[in-house]
């Protein structure tokens, strides 16, 4: 008992090292046999080593000498949901929960994030709100905001968040997935002032300042939303929605070269991006490179994810196209 105490107390202070002594000299004494504690902080010290394999077979090493301990069974989720296993993981979850007398809140937490994976966004709701009269944190309002949006409870979302900077004032997170609600709902006001409040909280939040910039661009304030993807790649972000949209703003600005430079490096970066094959299509044919541009829009038609998006956008500038190409191979 003493050592177990004396286990922990170690684990948690992450001294890992003066853990495994320990457990060497408990497997000493005992002939090599470990008990079910000593396994399971063991396994533990694996985990926050990211030593996940190993983790996992000490784990159902402690689950084959206790299926009872729902600390066990806990683990073993993790490790599942890393795995992308979410219904595996709510079976050893439910079990653990079962075996418990008191509600745990990261159980509850963990279901809440398997069942979203699951889109079982009803009983991720319930999990939420659950885990919440248990431990109000960031985390937990973040989830069942998510779980409000994918069941378009779009208000209920909105008096999450409300609610949970209330209690949270200084996180620059929460401010910052508000922020992206209020762009996707079209309330540019409330968005531009959220997604502030979340940069003077955390300059370096780049997410945020993103936003910001979709944001001026998609209300045709070019010249701001151009400062702010400049500074995003100044900041070092290489990111093909950002390449691609600092080159549309220079395409309204009639810069076509730097248009094209912005959008080419954005290919390079996501060559499948039927947004960025389109917006070069776009390109070239100002340049009057219309064999390039038929090119561009093809492949944006191939990778198009949306059949309206083809029928309709490509469809029309790809037969447009065809005379002025037949005309430069003719030449």
């Amino acid at each position: 008992m003493k050592k177990n105490w004396l286990l922990e107390y170690h684990f948690v202070r992450g001294d890992y090292a003066f853990c495994k002594k320990i457990i060497q000299d408990l497997s000493t004494k005992s002939n090599n046999r470990q008990d079910e504690y000593s396994i399971y902080v063991q396994a533990r010290i694996y985990y926050a080593e990211g030593k996940i394999l190993e983790s996992s077979q000490l784990f159902q090493l402690c689950y084959a000498k206790n299926p009872n301990n729902p600390g066990t069974l806990q683990e073993i989720a993790k490790y599942l949901i890393v795995q992308g296993r979410y219904k595996k993981a709510v079976e050893a979850l439910t079990l653990a929960k079962l075996l418990i007398t008191q509600p745990d809140f990261m159980i509850l937490h963990d279901l809440a994030l398997c069942n979203i994976n699951l889109r079982e966004y009803a009983l991720a709701e319930e999990n939420c709100r659950e885990a919440i009269k248990i431990c109000k944190s960031k985390a937990i309002y973040k989830l069942l905001a998510a779980c409000l949006i994918r069941q378009s409870k779009t208000g209920e979302a909105i008096e999450v968040f409300r609610l949970s900077l209330r209690l949270f004032p200084k996180s620059s997170q929460l401010y910052t997935t508000f922020g992206k609600l209020c762009v996707d709902m079209n309330f540019d006001e409330d968005a531009m002032k959220t997604l502030s409040a979340a940069i003077k909280l955390d300059d370096n939040n780049t997410v945020a300042l993103n936003e910001i910039a979709v944001l001026h661009q998609r209300r045709d304030e070019i010249e701001d939303a151009l400062n702010r993807y400049i500074e995003l790649v100044c900041r070092g972000m290489e990111s093909a929605s950002i390449y691609n949209n600092l080159g549309l703003c220079y395409f309204y600005k009639d810069k076509f070269v730097m248009a094209l430079t912005c959008l080419l490096r954005a290919r390079d970066i996501d060559s499948t991006s039927s947004e960025t094959l389109f917006n070069l299509g776009l390109v070239f044919a100002a340049l009057h490179q219309y064999c390039s541009a038929f090119i561009h829009w093809r492949a944006a038609a191939v990778y198009a994810t949306t059949s309206s998006f083809v029928d309709q956008e490509l469809v029309a500038l790809i037969s447009a196209c065809l005379p002025f190409v037949n005309e430069e191979t003719d030449d």
